[in-house]
């Protein structure tokens, strides 16, 4: 039988019922960070809501009612990673804007955060893109769109207000901001298949090189300087 209140899930305990009390909020949390693991571990195909919800210590139905589909759960799992980047990113943007940082900073702390945050979740990103070959009739069935263009366009507007006050003419910022995240991408998920592994450069050497190639690519229409 499903529960009534999310903050009360009833599990048997020493032959009684117990109820586990949790703060609101708290069982969509413990179901978007077991879902992480499982997915990145297994994959889309290979996740079972069972044993995502078994290691999130919640019960099955209570994914449904949160997500209504493992679809949803996947969606939410892969967005959350990102939207919180975006939103990081924008507050600390908005908090330089009075001392404004320079060329290097900005771009630099844009890359190196987007590398980290990709690295790390590596296996999560793969796992989207083997969903995206492999199970898009079962996605397209739940109505499932991992909008990363809606927050690549919060990114664009930032990038379109840098390049006004920066003297970044003739830059075309909606490509542009999408060709610099697809290039941090590929070195942060794909870094493993380009550098054999006596060759593979160090992380300072791969965000360095990013930021330089940013950075000349945008100002490559700027007035000279002196």
């Amino acid at each position: 039988m499903a529960d009534n209140d999310e903050k009360t899930e009833q599990a048997p305990e020493d032959g009684q019922n117990k109820a586990k009390r949790r703060r609101p909020g708290e069982v969509r949390e413990l179901l978007i960070d077991s879902a992480r693991e499982v997915f990145a571990e297994k994959g889309y195909s290979g996740a079972s809501t069972r044993e995502i919800t078994e290691r999130a210590d919640v019960s099955e139905a209570l994914l449904f009612r949160h997500f209504g589909s493992k679809a949803n759960l996947f969606k939410a799992a892969i967005t959350r990673p990102f939207s919180e980047f975006v939103t990081d990113f924008v507050t600390q943007w908005q908090h330089q804007r009075e001392h404004p940082w320079s060329d290097e900073k900005l771009m630099g702390d844009f890359i190196e955060h987007l590398f980290d945050l990709l690295s790390e979740n590596r296996d999560l990103v793969l796992a989207l893109i083997a969903a995206s070959a492999h199970e898009s009739d079962a996605l397209a069935a739940d109505d499932f769109e991992f909008n990363l263009s809606g927050l690549l366009d919060e990114l664009e507007v930032i990038g379109t207000d840098e390049a006004r006050k920066r003297d970044f003419t003739g830059v075309d910022i909606e490509v542009a901001v999408r060709a610099m995240a697809g290039m941090v991408l590929s070195m942060a998920v794909f870094q493993p298949w380009m550098f054999s592994g006596s060759r593979r450069p160090s992380r300072a050497r791969i965000i360095d090189e990013m930021v330089a190639i940013g950075l000349y690519g945008l100002a490559r229409h700027a007035p000279e300087q002196g």
